[in-house]
């Protein structure tokens, strides 16, 4: 991933906007205007350059990932929306997986409290995540976004974008004897082949771990798309947890024989 946060300057103060409304602009109103320009009617990321290194998965490859259990309608209902929304031309479970994405985060500015405050507001704030995936650097595109939104600020405002952290995208072969072993364990345990997939997660020492030691990493998880991840309630099933507690030790069983 490749996370900044963004400030947009306008006036020295915060001003009245009976008197300044319409004369000057508002950093609000211009972060607003510049963070919806970064996609297109496709909801394409329009950061020129920024999809330069992603690496497209073959026809055949997409077809493996869609064999995972995916409904669509219960998908919307658990979130409690009408529609799904996102990048033209890939399916739900690929954008969430093998698509590069731009987020906001968090954006504030002004007056937040109770009642009405009639101010155009000095600066303007906001937190902006991108996953990237295989073969995107987060440096490289930490200045590509940097470039990209100081370019399009309008006159009458100054922005500033500082880079907060990131993190290298990374793919684990499922032809090694540490994935089939896991696999293996799984099939153990719950009584059914895993279906391999890519999901985001800022686990950077994973990159890491590739990087200083050689070695490819195993993500085994055992948690739900129900369990919240991020949300205020969120929790982890005692079923998954004893179920993890069972099929960790099989996978070191089975690692170690095919190692023999």
């Amino acid at each position: 991933m490749s996370y900044v946060e963004v400030e947009v300057t306008g006036p020295n103060r915060d001003l009245h906007s009976g008197l300044y409304g319409g004369c000057v602009a508002n950093p609000i109103n211009v972060l607003t205007k510049m963070i919806a320009s970064l996609h297109d009617e496709n909801n394409h990321i329009t950061i020129p350059g920024f999809y330069a290194d992603v690496v497209e998965l073959s026809l055949e490859e997409r077809a493996e990932m869609a064999k995972a259990p995916y409904n669509e309608d219960n998908y919307k209902k658990a979130l409690d929306i009408d529609a799904v929304y996102g990048e033209k031309g890939y399916t739900t479970p690929e954008r969430g997986s093998i698509r590069p994405t731009l987020d906001v985060n968090g954006i504030w500015g002004g007056y937040t409290g109770e009642g009405a405050k009639t101010v155009i507001a000095s600066k303007a704030y906001a937190k902006i995540s991108m996953r990237l995936v295989p073969n995107q650097e987060p440096d490289k595109i930490t200045e590509l976004f940097a470039k990209y939104f100081e370019s399009i600020a309008p006159a009458g405002v100054k922005v500033v974008v500082n880079p907060h952290h990131g993190g290298e995208p990374v793919v684990t072969p499922i032809d090694s004897i540490a994935y089939k072993s896991a696999a293996k364990a799984y099939e153990k345990t719950f009584g059914k082949t895993p279906i391999p997939v890519r999901s985001g997660g800022s686990i950077p020492i994973i990159a890491l771990f590739e990087k200083e030691l050689g070695l490819k990493t195993v993500m085994m998880g055992f948690g739900l798309d129900s369990d919240a991840i991020h949300s205020p309630n969120e929790h982890y099933g005692l079923f998954n947890f004893y179920k993890g507690i069972e099929t960790i030790p099989y996978f070191f069983h089975y690692f170690n024989e095919a190692m023999k």
